[in-house]
């Protein structure tokens, strides 16, 4: 009796025992369960704001500066969910009771911080995105009617405000992502941290921002914010090239006094140099004269150098500043810079626009016809002469659809003046340094570079004729390297296809002046095919001289010279070219070779910073052309 007595307490104990093990039990299953639909509502809540972020920043990318009203609000409310979304998951993360307890367990802790720093990035990049499209919505808001100059001028009030904010919430998001550990963390983490870095590339937003900085004093001065400005506006003809692109044709005057831009009138180029039909510069021996450049007083028996003559250089800088020089020396008119355009840029802009009629001739031109349609108007094969006026006719009806693009063709619009830039269609000098320095780091100011290997073919024709609009180019290097580490080159300039097509053309061919710039350390083997001398231009060799191509004839150029090893066949075997292309020619076809002593081999080249294979490389001169080889020994 007495021991079944004390045998009741003990399983009384064990039941308790288990009671209490079954309890913790199931409170630990409720608190996962808890833990667990905490987790999901967090994944939940980040996806959505994940989702939100992108289709606001969408919405930015695919409309730019040309987002409408409906956009900038559609964009808005994205920005402004995602910061809801994202701040409820970081908020759970941060005061859930049952999280902060696992954020104390050694290993778990890491996925808690990190989750929180992904979330609180959300935050900060939402904002970020809501404060850019701000700035961005000042294109699209109702108010007066403003050109151009002022609509950039209202951007960049808009934005600068605001730059100091985005900037704090990025720096914010980078101090976020700086934190998160890159290992020890658990699969669905990683994989978020992965796909932020595989959308968010820090270097580029931070690169924008330090250029919107660096460049908007530069673009308020060039608007005219603290004073006028006006700047010379060059329409070169291809069809006739000269150094820097084309005959001049016509002339215009782009004026901005606080972004507020006076009306353009482009006008033929000899209303400027002999407004009464007599030049204005006078001959040799009086105060007014300028020397002409050889090869045009040669041909031309030119009385005096004048404005429409004035980019013989192919240095664009150096054009300018005689195209400035002659202006004054002509009308005494001081202007702030030069702009050189060309047909090529023109169609480019047709391409956006859409066809336009010129009043005066009833054409409608396009991007497709718009360069013949000029050269037939000015000098037809047959029926009568519009004469150069048309360019002037052409280019007022251009401008003034221009002015009346709608906001949404302004970034396509922006994207032909850097397409035009790249091609040497566009080309811009300004007096002030900052402006040029803005314009050099834009590639529209087109200079001859003094680099250790480079070439620069330019030809001007000086026949009066239009004959470049058919002639066809060749062009061909060849690079040997020699056994003492030198560079032989073997140049080869092929032209032909030319046939006559009435005036445009003339009655002989082709005359013209070619310069061939190469490296000032250079030396000829040998010249073949025309007669050229040698001298130092720009920090370069330059061989120049007469060459000609008849109707219906081929005609080759080749030129043979060395570079020795400084600078050009280095200790790793590398040799880079840099081949800069003419301003007023399209896309000439160039070939590039690399020979290597019989023991070596090509093992790896580059054509404007992409890969390419083998030792021949060929492209054209759309651009201008970089190319590097490495080789080695076999």
């Amino acid at each position: 009796m007495i021991a079944n007595a004390a045998s009741g307490p003990r399983r009384s104990r064990r039941w308790l025992v288990l009671a209490a093990g079954v309890a913790v039990l199931a409170l630990l299953a409720v608190g996962a369960l808890k833990v667990r639909s905490t987790l999901l509502a967090v994944e939940a809540e980040a996806n959505q704001g994940k989702t939100e972020l992108l289709a606001g920043a969408a919405i930015i990318k695919r409309g730019g500066a040309s987002l409408s009203q409906a956009e900038i609000a559609q964009a808005q409310l994205d920005f402004r969910a995602a910061d809801t979304h994202f701040g409820q998951a970081n908020d759970s993360l941060t005061h859930g009771r049952l999280i902060s307890i696992i954020g104390l367990i050694p290993g778990l802790d890491r996925q808690v911080a990190a989750g929180k720093r992904l979330t609180d990035m959300g935050i900060h990049l939402s904002r970020a995105g809501g404060l850019g499209v701000q700035a961005l919505g000042v294109l699209s808001s109702k108010g007066p009617k403003q050109g151009p100059g002022e609509k950039l001028l209202a951007i960049l009030n808009a934005i600068d405000p605001k730059l100091d904010a985005v900037s704090e919430e990025l720096r914010i998001v980078e101090t976020d992502r700086n934190a998160i550990p890159s290992t020890g963390l658990l699969p669905p983490v990683r994989k978020a941290v992965l796909q932020f870095d595989s959308k968010y590339k820090a270097a580029d937003i931070n690169n924008l921002i330090a250029g919107i900085r660096t460049n908007e004093p530069v673009l308020r001065e060039i608007l005219g914010v603290s004073g006028p400005r006006t700047y010379l506006v060059l329409q070169q003809d291809p069809a006739e090239l000269r150094g820097s692109g084309g005959f001049i044709g016509s002339v215009g005057f782009l004026s901005f006094d606080k972004g507020h831009m006076a009306p353009f009138t482009p006008e033929d180029v000899y209303k400027v140099d002999r407004p009464n039909g007599v030049s204005l510069l006078g001959p040799p021996g009086t105060a007014s004269h300028v020397d002409a450049p050889y090869p045009l007083v040669k041909i031309f028996n030119l009385p005096s150098w004048t404005l429409r003559d004035s980019n013989w250089s192919p240095d664009f800088p150096t054009a300018a500043r005689e195209a400035e020089f002659l202006l004054d020396r002509e009308t005494h008119r001081h202007v702030d810079g030069v702009i050189a355009i060309d047909p090529y840029f023109i169609s480019k802009l047709l391409a956006v626009i859409g066809p336009t009629t010129v009043p005066e001739t009833g054409d409608v031109v396009t991007a497709v016809n718009f360069y013949a349609t000029t050269l037939q108007r000015v000098h037809p094969e047959t029926g009568p002469a519009v004469g150069k006026s048309f360019l002037s006719e052409a280019a007022n009806a251009i401008f003034s659809r221009l002015l009346a693009a709608p906001s949404s063709d302004w970034v396509p619009l922006a994207q032909a003046v850097q397409a035009g830039c790249g091609s040497r269609s566009v080309q811009a000098y300004f007096n002030d340094p900052n402006a040029e320095n803005f314009i050099s780091r834009s590639d529209c100011s087109v200079r001859v570079l003094p680099v250790a290997d480079a070439l620069t073919v330019v030809e001007s024709n000086v026949g009066g004729n239009k004959d470049d609009f058919w002639m066809q180019r060749r062009y061909s290097l060849r690079l040997t390297v020699q056994p003492d580490g030198s560079v032989q080159h073997l140049l080869i300039l092929h032209y032909g296809g030319l046939t006559s097509h009435g005036p445009p053309t003339g009655t002989w061919g082709y005359t013209g002046w070619l310069r061939v710039y190469l490296p000032s350390s250079s030396s000829i083997v040998s010249i073949s095919g025309a007669n050229l001398d040698s001298s130092i231009e720009l920090g370069r060799q330059v061989l120049q001289g007469w060459f000609y191509v008849q109707f219906g004839a081929t005609q080759e150029i080749t030129v043979v010279y060395r570079t020795d090893a400084a600078g050009i066949h280095s200790t790793n075997h590398h040799l880079e070219l840099l081949w800069q292309k003419q301003a007023g020619r399209l896309a000439d076809p160039i070939s590039v070779e690399l020979v290597v002593p019989p023991s070596w081999k090509v093992v790896k080249s580059e054509l404007n910073h992409a890969t390419t294979t083998g030792s021949l490389v060929k492209s054209d001169l759309s651009v201008d052309r970089d190319f590097q080889f490495w080789f080695q020994p076999s």
